[in-house]
């Protein structure tokens, strides 16, 4: 990530972290983009709230960077990049990232995660502080892993999917699209996509072990 400034993509609790985080890295926030209540904007707050349907007259030139942690802000982020924003990526510089590791647009990666060899991590993707992340692993667009999590080599973890805090995904497990990892829960087979599954070992709710 450059030192150009950056426009966050949500204006709650999960966007003041962010910005912490630019500006830990040297970035600065020119504003904040609100796609859902439109209560929340405010021209006058530091940094600025705009809502969405205003926010192309607003610093045009500058990237846009998810601020939201649910998995839903995919929406919101392809509008804009639809409007003509461009996506920035951050990386925290206590991050340790594989040198073969590729890393998608839009991107947070947060303090203390690793990510190993040969591993992907897809578009507008958040991976939360301290989360261990192995090799030749997929990470696809738009998931959200959460604080602690562990997933291990030759993973494969759809698009929008959520990996709860402090979860652990065995190597070489599918999870699939908008499926969800409870906080805790401990995967150890292949989770279909848009099941939630809890516990240790891992269960689908109101189901039978995955």
């Amino acid at each position: 990530m450059t030192g150009d400034p950056v426009i966050l993509v949500g204006a709650a609790a999960f966007a003041e972290e962010i910005t912490d985080l630019c500006r830990m890295a040297g970035v600065g926030v020119a504003g904040w983009i609100e796609g859902i209540d439109p209560s929340h904007v405010d021209a006058a707050a530091d940094p600025p709230i705009v809502w969405v349907d205003d926010q192309a007259a607003f610093e045009p030139a500058l990237a846009v960077l998810p601020a939201i942690g649910a998995v839903s802000r995919r929406g919101i982020v392809e509008r804009l990049v639809g409007e003509g924003r461009s996506l920035a990526t951050l990386v925290h510089q206590s991050a340790v990232v594989a040198p073969s590791a590729e890393i998608g647009p839009g991107c947070v990666i947060f303090p203390n995660v690793v990510i190993g060899a040969r591993t992907r991590i897809g578009r507008g993707t958040i991976v939360n502080r301290g989360a261990l992340i192995g090799h030749h692993a997929t990470i696809g667009a738009y998931a959200f892993v959460g604080p602690g999590a562990n997933i291990a080599g030759r993973t494969t973890i759809g698009d929008g999917a959520y990996v709860g805090i402090g979860a652990i995904v065995r190597d070489g497990l599918s999870v699939g699209e908008g499926a969800t990892i409870g906080a805790g829960a401990v995967a150890v087979g292949d989770v279909p996509s848009a099941t939630t599954v809890v516990g240790v070992p891992a269960r689908p709710i109101g189901g039978a072990t995955g």
